[in-house]
């Protein structure tokens, strides 16, 4: 059977310069897997991609479209935990069950899936005891916040409808005025979904005729838009140096105009020997590992962006006079927490690297 692409599901990520992220594999859900068999619809998975293929029937039309609209989901797993350590998951965390989605978002390509979490319906079976136009029900099940719409009685010729919610006792209010006391009747709401075991994220592509019967225009892409970690670098120096410390500094020494990555200013510029921040736990350790020598520690104006590709040229200064060329960049999974600002503020991570210039 002819088939011809129809789309590509790609996960994109800052911290690689060509966006393409290959820590996480994208596979169908079974049910979606089987409707792919029916529908005659393949798909191809490449390290950072899934392509999705439309069989097409005699005349050149693909099979799915008649099918249309239909909705496929896939799960997107992790290949490793590194992912972790340069990746923003603010936005996945807030999710109960993360899940990118193209519903109600206009057509485009490449179109960014936008985030939300994926909801169940609980249903739970409830019995008339006093028929009342405001009858009270307290919930087995937990609802998630919502309004009176999200409440639906699935009992066909049950004609009460919910009048109320009270969250806080979690119980609704129906009108059973013209039910028999014993009635019983089904009530379904909106609840947390489950997440799946070892699934960073789910996806849900919905897919409509129009979509399906343009396979000739080329495959439409779908993206999964990450964001990378960022955070404040902090660059401690173990130095014999005993002049002085305001001459010592960090800087991006990029050739041209454009805007450094990265820029140390002065008030950033601490001399730990000094006992002046006993609350940072990595500078101390080197006080004391270190006895009479200085301990001077760079603390970056802004957080930088995590990116695969490091800076490379970043460099020691006394002055005006280059003492070292090309400073490592901070691992990412090299950080801890500094005090970078009055109580209450809480503790900020940076990530951080150790710089030693011994002269004896």
């Amino acid at each position: 059977m002819r088939a011809v692409p129809l789309l590509d599901l790609r996960v994109t990520h800052p911290f690689y310069d060509d966006l393409r992220c290959g820590d996480f594999a994208v596979a169908p859900t079974r049910a979606t897997d089987a409707l792919m068999r029916r529908l005659r619809l393949t798909c191809k998975t490449r390290n950072d991609c899934v392509s999705l293929f439309a069989g097409l029937d005699n005349e050149g039309v693909p099979l799915a479209a008649a099918a249309a609209p239909l909705t496929l989901d896939f799960f997107l797993r992790p290949r490793n935990d590194a992912f972790a350590l340069f990746t923003d998951l603010t936005p996945i965390v807030a999710q109960t069950a993360p899940l990118f989605t193209n519903a109600g978002l206009p057509a485009a390509d490449p179109l960014n899936l936008r985030l939300t979490s994926r909801t169940e319906r609980g249903t739970e079976t409830l019995t008339v005891r006093t028929p009342a136009t405001a009858e009270t029900f307290v919930l087995a099940g937990r609802p998630l916040p919502g309004t009176i719409a999200q409440f639906e009685v699935e009992t066909a010729g049950f004609a009460g409808a919910v009048k109320g919610l009270d969250p806080a006792a979690n119980s609704v209010v129906v009108d059973t005025s013209a039910a028999a006391s014993g009635t019983r009747f089904e009530l379904s709401y909106p609840v947390a979904a489950a997440r799946p075991h070892d699934v960073f994220a789910e996806l849900e592509l919905a897919l409509d005729r129009a979509l399906l019967l343009a396979p000739a225009a080329g495959p439409r892409a779908f993206l999964v838009p990450l964001a990378a970690r960022s955070a404040r670098w902090c660059v401690y120096l173990v130095t014999d140096y005993m002049g002085d410390v305001s001459t010592l500094r960090i800087v991006d020494a990029t050739p041209g105009g454009a805007p450094r990555r990265v820029t140390f200013a002065d008030a950033g510029r601490v001399d730990l020997s000094q006992g002046s921040d006993r609350a940072d736990a990595i500078g101390q350790d080197l006080v004391r590992r270190n006895p009479g020598r200085r301990i001077l520690r760079f603390l970056s104006d802004a957080p930088v962006g995590c990116r695969e590709m490091p800076l490379r040229n970043l460099e020691l200064r006394m002055a005006d006079t280059r003492l070292i060329a090309a400073l490592a960049n901070p691992a990412p999974g090299n950080f801890t927490a500094l005090t970078t600002a009055p109580p209450p503020a809480a503790p900020e991570t940076v990530l951080y690297d150790v710089l030693t210039l011994i002269a004896n």
